[in-house]
């Protein structure tokens, strides 16, 4: 099986602890874990007990003379794990949380101070209501969760070629597939509901997890994974583990975007829906700017 860390996890200063790699390691030990040892819980924080759960890994189960407490995503200690926990637990497949976990905070919907301080960041000229209707369009308005408080994503397959050179378009097709039309038949099959969009973007992760995050929008605001480091991002791993936080992560990681498309944010402030319609959703836009603008003007009306 190949690694699924993004990065190290274990003693802090030799390893990063990227939040989803550290639920990824909770998950492989609590497999391993029998009953009624005390489970680990999976929160991302890599604290003194799943330390201990290493070192006594590499101690007993490795014979390691040294344990150094890391766990490397090429190292001996992770492929040993996830042996074990597949072992372990046959049938269930030991999937990296970023794609099969929920990490949501329980905080799913915005106030109205929470849409203020957006409008603040993104300076003056932008409305409050303005950053409220990309939310309706995009997401409905209410939250940008869904089932087991998931962020609401949609799996775009023509993002994932592009982004693994075209290589899985004969054998897997519903997948990585060229780009004909604005959500497609096969969009449609990827995204006909929350739980098929998650299973899409999890066996298109077991092929390449980094072109897999990148080739879906999440959250609130449908930003697209691609956009990491627009909005603020090391990685694209980092910025999956947020928009899957809470809600305040997606509307900063929308503002950040915003921020760095100076096309886009001069729009939103001379109210050019079409310039925020091609700035935002591409140049094959259909209505959304009329979307926009209707979605604005709505909310404006019951001021």
């Amino acid at each position: 099986m190949p690694a699924l860390l993004s990065a190290s996890v274990g003693t802090p200063g030799k390893a990063r602890n990227v939040l989803a790699d550290v639920q990824y390691i909770q998950r492989l030990f609590n497999l391993i874990t029998p009953h009624p040892a005390s489970r680990l819980v999976e929160d991302g924080k890599c604290g003194p007990l799943l330390l201990q759960r290493i070192n006594d890994y590499q101690v007993n189960r490795l014979k390691f003379s040294n344990p150094d407490g890391v766990i490397d995503p090429a190292g001996r200690t992770f492929s040993s794990l996830v042996e074990d926990a597949s072992k372990a637990s046959p049938g269930v497949p030991p999937h990296q949380p970023l794609v099969t976990q929920a990490t949501c905070d329980g905080r799913i919907t915005l106030t109205d101070a929470d849409f203020q301080s957006a409008a603040t960041a993104l300076g003056n000229g932008v409305s409050v209501n303005l950053i409220k209707a990309f939310a309706t369009v995009e997401s409905g308005g209410r939250s940008g969760f869904g089932p087991a408080k998931m962020p609401v994503i949609a799996y775009e397959g023509h993002i994932f070629r592009k982004y693994t050179q075209q290589k899985y378009d004969r054998a897997y097709p519903f997948l990585s597939y060229p780009y004909l039309e604005k959500a497609g038949p096969q969009w449609w099959a990827n995204n006909r509901d929350q739980t098929k969009a998650w299973q899409t973007l999890a066996d298109a992760f077991e092929l390449d997890q980094e072109a897999a995050l990148m080739s879906a929008s999440y959250g609130m605001f449908q930003v697209m994974g691609f956009n990491f480091a627009a909005c603020g991002f090391k990685n694209v791993f980092d910025f999956v583990a947020a928009m899957k936080l809470n809600a305040g992560q997606q509307l900063m990681a929308f503002v950040g975007f915003c921020r760095k498309n100076p096309a886009l944010l001069k729009a939103m402030k001379n109210k050019d829906y079409a310039g925020m319609a091609r700035n935002y959703n591409g140049k094959d836009y259909g209505d959304y700017d009329r979307r926009i603008q209707r979605a604005y003007e709505a909310l404006e009306r019951k001021k």
